[in-house]
């Protein structure tokens, strides 16, 4: 409402500046949103999920994804030949522009892994145009001298309300009763039986030189292979794996990869062609720019992995390390392809250095805490307290296999590794190790 000191013509200049002008919109969104769902299944169900057909500025927009709507409930297949020929048969393909129009769309996207932020922009505008609404009906309604005013006021806020709610109803469902909450049967989705769940994080630590590198490349191949990764005599039904590795360069990779190849061979059970994909990005990956989310999730949209590994950490944005703001934006988009390919994530942090308290070396995540609180699991690899064992010149050297932050679920991880003959890992039991409890005070391997 336009304040009472301003005289009648200059009221009136500023209700044409506030209620003249082009209601928000977004075109460049919207069309992105339509061209997103053409040429992605998995676009076009994360924006039917999200989004009403109503919300778009321009009608052709709601007649179109009305149309993809419509072939994705009879399960038919969407591209531009598909919906041109759908809206022809409705006879609305003139009315959106044509064939040619639906062709601008699909040019029109930079990736449909976006289609989640093109669908918020879409969906802001449309918030913003009737908040407008609102505002211009309350306008009139204040001016009115029919009704009462607090029975004004209460349609105000029915009205707000009613705004705040759009789109909300299915995510409102009446929450179930804990006497019906308790009946569903449970069941484990597992990757690796008794180790490992579909989205399940995980978060391995160790001081530089570790083992983490070498136990995560270990767990790739032999998942990939269709190994145990600790108990390399039993057999589990093989996974799809995709690597992002952002620390090593192609040629070291392949030096570390193909002594693990050649143990899952020797096993007689190589990896198939399609079980293991790897991309080596030494640069790193800066997931807080669009570019590298949409790099990635180019990349798991298309493998649809079982196991996600990726990592380190550190590499994974360019900013300052401690940032929260940061890690949540980094966490954001990991939990975006775990969802989408609903799978499991490993990754990899640096240990900070010793501070010089305690005996050992901290081994929760160097960086931001919010890697403490994120994962599932959280694993560090500390050598063994036996000198012996730590320092052993053949290479048979220890390590605990110590939990960082408490388990959400119980597990069969190994509490103590050691450097094998045919893998780097093997589990070993110490032989000092109490056999109810399995402590080891100095996880002696002779």
């Amino acid at each position: 409402m336009i304040a009472d000191q301003y005289a009648p013509e200059e009221k009136h200049a500023l209700e044409g500046t506030v209620f003249e002008r082009t209601p928000p919109n977004d075109i460049a969104a919207e069309m992105c949103v339509l061209g997103s769902c053409i040429l992605s299944p998995v676009a076009c169900r994360l924006v039917l999920d999200i989004l009403d057909p109503a919300a778009f500025y321009r009608p052709a927009h709601t007649v179109i994804l009305l149309g993809i709507a419509e072939m994705h409930a009879n399960k038919q297949p969407i591209d531009p030949i598909t919906l041109s020929k759908h809206l022809a048969d409705r006879g609305d393909l003139d009315r959106v522009g044509g064939w040619q129009y639906l062709s601008e769309l699909v040019n029109a996207v930079p990736t449909a892994a976006n289609a989640d932020y093109y669908a918020d922009i879409v969906q802001d505008r449309h918030l913003r145009r009737a908040l407008i609404g609102i505002g211009t009906a309350l306008v009139q309604m204040g001016y009115a001298a029919d009704d009462a005013t607090a029975e004004l006021v209460e349609r105000a806020v029915t009205l707000t309300r009613e705004l705040r709610d759009q789109g909300m109803a299915t995510e409102d469902l009446p929450t179930e009763d804990i006497l019906d909450f308790v009946q569903h049967e449970d069941t484990h989705d597992w990757v690796v039986p008794g180790l490992l769940e579909r989205q399940d994080r995980l978060i391995l630590t160790a001081s530089e030189g570790g083992g983490k590198s070498t136990l995560l490349r270990q767990m790739s191949v032999t998942l990939a292979a269709g190994i145990h990764p600790f108990r390399t005599w039993e057999t589990i039904k093989p996974i799809k794996v995709l690597t992002l590795d952002c620390e090593n360069g192609a040629p070291a990779s392949r030096r570390k990869f193909r002594p693990l190849l050649d143990s899952a061979a020797a096993l007689e059970l190589p990896i198939q062609r399609g079980q293991f994909h790897i991309e080596c990005r030494p640069e790193g990956l800066d997931l807080t720019r669009p570019q590298d989310r949409a790099w990635m999730m180019r990349r798991v949209e298309k493998l649809n992995p079982d196991l996600l590994i990726i990592g380190p950490i550190y590499r994974l944005h360019a900013g300052d390390p401690n940032s929260e703001e940061l890690a949540r934006k980094v966490s954001v988009v990991i939990d975006e392809a775990r969802g989408t390919a609903e799978c499991a994530v490993l990754m990899e942090a640096h240990a900070p250095h010793h501070n010089g308290m305690g005996q050992h070396r901290n081994l929760r995540p160097l960086g931001s805490s919010l890697w403490m609180r994120w994962p599932e699991f959280g694993f560090g690899l500390r050598p063994v307290e036996d000198e012996k064992s730590a320092a052993n010149a053949e290479g048979a050297r220890g390590r605990r296999v110590v939990p960082w932050r408490g388990m959400r679920d119980e597990r069969d991880w190994p509490q103590f590794i050691k450097q094998g003959d045919k893998w780097p890992w093997t589990s070993y039991t110490p032989i000092d190790a109490d056999q109810y409890s399995g402590y080891s005070a100095t996880g002696a391997i002779w």
